[in-house]
């Protein structure tokens, strides 16, 4: 059995990093998923007053928690790997019923040369992610050479900061 899902979508809101008693770092945000539709359909459904994207509730914790919390902010594009958590609690007499996705992976989307939603530009690597933040924990398809990586290289194939990627080599 597995329980996985992948997501590319803007924040809604402006993340808020918070601490844990214990000390772990947590932030909650909402992704907003456009919904997949032609643009008649999505035309049609805006006409209507009809929701064209999907929000979901998403939970990060530690460092992915604190790279989200100091590099993202409302608006910015992330693409989000994780699994599907669901939880109950009682408010006001009443059971109310959660569904989240924990965060396990995650990539930011917006250009660093747009602002990608950065609130520093300290340390900068792709994505305006800092060298460190790329890889969160999974092989995200870009090659390293002893230990150094080719986020932010000054390569002659960079252009702006960037290196060409095959979709094949993207994780989601």
């Amino acid at each position: 059995m597995m329980n996985s899902v992948c997501l590319v979508g803007r924040l809604t809101r402006d993340p808020e990093l918070r601490y844990t008693t214990s000390g772990m770092a947590v932030v909650r945000f909402t992704l907003a998923v456009d919904r997949r539709m032609s643009k008649e359909k999505r035309m049609e459904a805006e006409a209507k007053n009809q929701p064209t994207a999907d929000f979901i509730s998403c939970t990060a914790w530690n460092k992915t928690a604190e790279l989200i919390a100091n590099y993202m902010q409302k608006g910015s594009r992330i693409g989000v790997e994780g699994r599907i958590q669901t939880g109950s609690y009682e408010k006001d007499g009443q059971r109310v019923y959660t569904t989240d996705v924990v965060v396990n992976n995650m990539e930011f989307l917006d250009p660093a040369q747009q602002g990608g939603g950065m609130k520093s530009n300290q340390n900068q690597g792709f994505g305006g992610a800092p060298q460190q933040a790329a890889n969160t924990g999974y092989n995200n398809g870009f090659s390293q050479q002893g230990s150094q990586n080719n986020f932010g290289s000054n390569n002659q194939d960079d252009v702006d900061g960037f290196f060409p990627i095959d979709n094949d080599d993207i994780p989601f």
